[in-house]
């Protein structure tokens, strides 16, 4: 897929082209932080990082696995929170303290199979660059660095404010796996 330059996604709903590459998604990777979470870490009085996670994000990566779709975490940063996080979440893939995000990624498609088409990447800066011009799906959250913004699909959301959760739906809905996830919570 090429990485032609977009209009913002309003609301939900995706520009043509992508909502056609998002119907071939098999699986989703993400950063963390600046994606799940705001590109702040706070330390403690004792150094201790602290960061917070959205329970929305966090609802989004479970509704995606119960559809099919495995989510997995790429982090340069290896914080014992994320880790933490990825496994209450039931995260299939959890690579922290990579550098490399190219090789995590090729090493995921050789071990499931998958063609990068078939993948949704969504990242905020530069390390993830590599990585996402290079899957089917690209997505940045708004305040995503803007060379990377120039050439991804761009949500209105930040990252760690409901980012992850509006790139989610927006897969599930090109993939008509939304309304099954309404009708489980009575809303179909």
């Amino acid at each position: 897929m090429s990485l032609e330059k977009h209009t913002r996604a309003r609301g939900a709903g995706l520009p043509e082209s992508w909502e056609k590459a998002a119907q071939k998604i098999k699986m989703v990777l993400t950063d963390v932080d600046g994606v799940l979470t705001s590109s702040h870490v706070i330390y403690d009085d004792r150094g201790v990082r602290l960061r917070a996670f959205s329970t929305r994000d966090g609802a989004a990566i479970q509704w995606l696995s119960r559809s099919g779709i495995p989510v997995g975490f790429i982090s340069a940063l290896d914080d014992p929170s994320t880790r933490r996080r990825g496994e209450d979440l039931g995260v299939e893939e959890l690579h922290l303290g990579v550098h490399d995000k190219l090789q995590v990624l090729q090493g995921i498609l050789d071990r499931r199979g998958l063609d990068p088409s078939e993948v949704a990447y969504f990242g905020d800066d530069l390390l993830d660059f590599p990585v996402l011009r290079l899957v089917g799906l690209p997505v940045c959250p708004a305040d995503a660095a803007p060379e990377l913004q120039a050439k991804c699909l761009t949500l209105s959301q930040r990252g760690g404010d409901g980012f992850f959760r509006a790139a989610a739906e927006a897969v599930l809905k090109a993939q008509g796996r939304w309304d099954r996830i309404l009708a489980a919570y009575g809303l179909g």
